[in-house]
């Protein structure tokens, strides 16, 4: 729901016109001067700063939260091109009075009143797309375990340098899982992890513990979104997921075509998480996905 966005959390570079971006995501652009009055409107908001505050955020938090959603609507905007989804006006005014109205989420959210629209508009399409696509989600990976990011790291290049290299850091953990398949709607509540996001031919290293040691580092061989859907005996409890849960999958189903056209960020704000899908602080480590050869 659009309320709980308030408890989420102001360069250059090359590309196309970076310099006035606030991000690109393939070839679309974000503007920087309506990605900072967004900012500034998530700003002059007393009563949600003081919210921020309280729960140890600052300023900067709300910028990389207003940039991740403005990257994130390009996606789910392509996202429901490709899968013909498609969102009335009806269906957000719908929505507006179920979450109270506009004066109700402009005042309990990031968003101002020209934003809360699209932003209503995006959680019906990443709703959407969960649930078209939830049951047809299905990945094989291989799974190991590493004790520091410089253990991840090493492990996820040696992987993804083709079959060999795999096999080898697989059989050097004996808890390693190989050939794991796995349904997204078997196990909806992980649906929105990056372990159903992940495009296939991809290694991902990422702290999945907040431990120091809690590394897991990953090897997607296959995914596909057209797995059949019949037969699944867990399948009617995506009817149950919460529009919340909903909501966290269809982005996470915007990974691939994160990864596919690419998504860059002005570095004002901070650095993309191409798993996480948000932008982080400026020398935080971002969650590594490398290609990898498969034969």
């Amino acid at each position: 729901m659009l309320v709980a966005a308030a408890a989420l959390l102001t360069g250059c570079g090359s590309g196309p016109n970076q310099v006035g971006s606030a991000a690109i995501v393939g070839s679309t652009e974000v503007s920087l001067g309506d990605t900072q009055k967004k900012i500034e409107a998530a700003l002059g908001k007393p009563g949600l700063l003081d919210q921020l505050r309280l729960q140890g955020d600052k300023p900067a938090d709300i910028s990389r939260e207003v940039v991740s959603r403005a990257v994130q609507h390009v996606l789910l905007a392509e996202a429901a091109r490709r899968e013909n989804i498609q969102v009335s006006d009806d269906q957000v005014d719908a929505e507006l009075t179920r979450e109270g109205g506009i004066d109700a989420l402009v005042e309990a959210t990031i968003y101002d009143r020209g934003s809360v629209r699209e932003a209503v508009r995006d959680q019906l399409v990443s709703q959407a797309l969960a649930r078209k696509l939830l049951t047809r989600v299905a990945v094989t990976v291989d799974v190991t375990n590493a004790t520091s990011r410089a253990d991840a790291v090493a492990k996820a290049r040696k992987m993804a340098s083709g079959p060999a290299g795999a096999a080898a850091v697989l059989a050097a953990d004996p808890r390693a899982q190989r050939n794991l398949q796995l349904r997204a709607a078997l196990v909806p509540q992980s649906a929105a992890s990056f372990l159903f996001g992940t495009p296939a031919g991809s290694v991902v290293a990422a702290q999945t513990s907040p431990a120091p040691d809690g590394w897991t580092v990953l090897r997607v061989t296959a995914r596909t979104t057209k797995a059949p859907g019949g037969g699944d005996p867990k399948a009617s409890s995506v009817s149950q997921l919460d529009d919340s849960t909903l909501d966290d999958i269809g982005r996470r189903f915007t990974q691939p075509l994160a990864q596919e056209l690419g998504v860059r960020v002005n570095p004002r704000y901070g650095v993309w998480d191409p798993l996480r899908l948000a932008v982080l602080a400026p020398g935080t480590p971002a969650g590594l996905v490398l290609p990898a050869a498969l034969s």
